[in-house]
C-alpha cells in the first residue's frame, strides 16, 4: 500500500535517535535494513554489519552501496545463537510473527548484547484510521486495530493481507522481555497520538547467562 507523505508523521518521528551506538568492531544485525540508512551509520562506526530483509529491491540496493545483506524472515534469522552483539530492528516487528521474531533477536544476541527496536503502537494505526482522508488508508488502520487485538488473545492472525500487521504496546513487549531475558535500558517517549504512542523507541541488553530456550523455527 503507499504510505501517507513523510509531514502525516513528521511530529512523531524521533529524527534524532540514534540506531547506530555500538562499539568499534561490534558484530551488528539490522532486521527489516530496507535500503541500508542504518547499516551505513554502523559501518562508519567500524561495525561489521549485516542487513536482512524481504524485499529484493531494497537489497539489491544495499548491495550496490557495498553493503552486506542476506534475504531472510525476522522469525528465523541466519545466524549463530549467542553469535552477535548488536542488534537493530527499525519498525519492523510490526509487519512480523511478534513472538517468534523477538525469540529470534534474543537467540542470536551474546550476553550483554544491545538491541535498539522501534515499533508501531496502536496510535499510529488509529492516526489512520480516524485521521487519513483514504477510505484504503482508514481501512488499513482498522484491521491493523482487530488483528492486534486477535494475536494478543490468541496469538493467531486473521487470513492472508489482513492480518499482515500488529502493533506493539509496551505491557506485551515487557512480558515478552522478561520471558526471552531480555532487559529494557531504555524507553525513550516520543509524541503520542490521542494519549496514546505512535512509535515506541527501546534499548534491549541480552541477560548474561541466558537460560530460557529459544523456540525452534
Amino acid at each position: 500500500m503507499t504510505m501517507p507523505p513523510k509531514p502525516f508523521w513528521s511530529g512523531y518521528i524521533l529524527y534524532d535517535y540514534s540506531f547506530s551506538d555500538f562499539s568499534p568492531a561490534t558484530c551488528v544485525v539490522d532486521v527489516g535494513c530496507g535500503r541500508g540508512a542504518q547499516l551505513e551509520q554502523v559501518v562508519a562506526r567500524g561495525c561489521r554489519a549485516i542487513g536482512v530483509d524481504l524485499d529484493d529491491e531494497a537489497l539489491a540496493a544495499c548491495a550496490k552501496q557495498g553493503l552486506a545483506v542476506v534475504r531472510a524472515r525476522a522469525e528465523a534469522l541466519p545466524f549463530r545463537t549467542g553469535s552477535l552483539g548488536g542488534l537493530i530492528c527499525k519498525v519492523a516487528l510490526p509487519y512480523t510473527d511478534e513472538a517468534r521474531a523477538l525469540g529470534e533477536f534474543a537467540r542470536v544476541l551474546a550476553p550483554h548484547g544491545t538491541a535498539f527496536v522501534c515499533s508501531h503502537g496502536p496510535g499510529y494505526y488509529l492516526r489512520y484510521l480516524v485521521g487519513s482522508p483514504l477510505w484504503k488508508e482508514r481501512f488499513y488502520g482498522l484491521r491493523a486495530v482487530i488483528n492486534t487485538w486477535l494475536y494478543a488473545v490468541s496469538g493467531r492472525r486473521l487470513p492472508g493481507f489482513l492480518g499482515d500487521t500488529v502493533y506493539q504496546t509496551r505491557g506485551r513487549l515487557a512480558r515478552a522481555y522478561r520471558r526471552l531475558e531480555l532487559r529494557l535500558v531504555e524507553d525513550t517517549r516520543s509524541p503520542s497520538f490521542m494519549g496514546l504512542p505512535v512509535f515506541i523507541y527501546q534499548k534491549l541488553e541480552r541477560s548474561q547467562k541466558p537460560t530460557f530456550t529459544p523456540a525452534t523455527t
